[in-house]
C-alpha cells in the first residue's frame, strides 16, 4: 500500500472500495466531459464514491423501511416492496451521478447562452475605452455577470499569465474546449478579428448591437416558456396527484387493497415518494428544456 493510501481517512477508504470496478470505465471520453463541466476530480474515484453512496442509501432505506413498517401497524409494506424501492433508488442515484456532468454541461451551455449578450455589452464598453484585448476578459463588469463565463475567461487569463501562452492561442484553446456553441463562435470571431488586425472597439460594437437584438428575443421566448410550464405544472404536478389521491380515498371507503398494499400504505407512498419524485422530475424537465 502506498504512502498516499496510508494517509487516507476511513471515510475516503470506504469511497475507494469500488475503484477496481470503476477504473475500467472509458476514462478519456468521460474525463473530457468532466473538464467541460469544470469538475476537478478523478473519474474512477468519483464513480467509486457515488457507487458507495448508492449502496449506502439503498441499504439505509431498506433497513429504515423495515423498522418503520414494524413500528407503524397500519403501514404494511412487504420486504419485496422495500427491496424494489431500495433497488430503484440505488439505480436512480448512480444514474444521476453518471448524468451529473452532462446536466452541468447542459446548465452551463444554457447559462452562457442566456448571459453572453449581457457580457458582450460589458466587454464592448471596455473595448471602447481603449483597453488592451486581454482586459475585456478580466474586468469586473464582465466577471460579475455569469459564473460559467467567468470560469471560461479566467482560463484565458491563466493561460496568458501563468503559462505564457499568447492571447490568440489561449482564445483558440478555450474555444475548442468549451461546450457552448455561442461562446465558441464569439471567441473564434474575436480571434479572426485580432489576427486580421481589425479594430477591437468596432468589432465589439457590432457584436454588442447584435447581442441587444438577441437578448430581446430571448426575453420574449422566456416569457412564453414560463407561461407554458406554469400550465403544465398546474395540470400535471398539482391536479394529477389530487385526482389520484381522491381515487384512492374513494377505494378506501369501499375497502380493499391494490397490489397487496393497504390504502394507508398507498397514501403514504404517494405523499412521501410519488409527489416528491414528480416535482423533482419536473425540475429536471425545466433544466433540460426550459432554457
Amino acid at each position: 500500500m502506498s504512502i498516499k493510501e496510508n494517509n487516507l481517512s476511513f471515510e475516503e477508504k470506504l469511497y475507494r472500495m469500488f475503484i477496481p470496478i470503476t477504473k475500467n470505465l472509458d476514462v478519456v471520453s468521460v474525463q473530457q466531459k468532466f473538464e467541460q463541466a469544470d469538475l476537478d476530480v478523478d473519474v474512477s474515484e468519483y464513480f467509486s464514491k457515488n457507487l458507495f453512496y448508492s449502496f449506502f442509501i439503498a441499504i439505509m432505506v431498506f433497513v429504515s423501511g423495515s423498522i418503520i413498517s414494524n413500528i407503524v401497524p397500519n403501514l404494511l409494506i412487504s420486504f419485496s416492496i422495500l427491496f424494489i424501492i431500495s433497488f430503484v433508488l440505488f439505480i436512480l442515484y448512480f444514474v444521476f451521478s453518471f448524468l451529473r456532468p452532462y446536466i452541468i454541461i447542459n446548465s452551463k451551455v444554457n447559462s452562457i447562452k442566456n448571459n453572453l449578450p449581457l457580457v458582450i455589452l460589458g466587454m464592448s464598453s471596455v473595448a471602447e475605452s481603449g483597453a488592451p484585448p486581454e482586459a475585456i476578459f478580466s474586468t469586473s463588469n464582465v466577471k460579475d455577470k455569469n459564473q460559467y463565463l467567468n470560469n471560461e475567461f479566467s482560463k484565458i487569463i491563466y493561460y496568458i499569465d501563468k503559462l505564457g501562452i499568447s492571447l490568440l492561442e489561449a482564445i483558440d484553446i478555450v474555444a475548442k474546449k468549451t461546450p457552448s456553441f455561442e461562446l465558441k463562435k464569439f471567441l473564434l470571431d474575436l480571434k479572426s478579428n485580432l489576427e486580421a488586425g481589425g479594430s477591437l472597439s468596432d468589432f465589439m460594437k457590432k457584436k454588442a448591437d447584435h447581442a441587444k437584438f438577441e437578448y430581446n428575443l430571448l426575453l420574449d421566448n422566456q416569457n412564453k416558456k414560463a407561461e407554458l410550464f406554469g400550465d403544465i405544472y398546474s395540470a400535471v404536478v398539482i391536479a394529477g396527484p389530487l385526482f389520484l389521491f381522491s381515487g384512492i380515498m374513494l377505494m378506501g371507503m369501499v375497502g380493499g387493497a391494490i397490489g397487496g398494499l393497504s390504502i394507508g400504505s398507498l397514501l403514504a407512498i404517494g405523499v412521501f415518494i410519488l409527489v416528491p419524485v414528480i416535482n423533482i422530475l419536473f425540475i429536471f424537465l425545466i433544466n433540460l428544456v426550459g432554457n
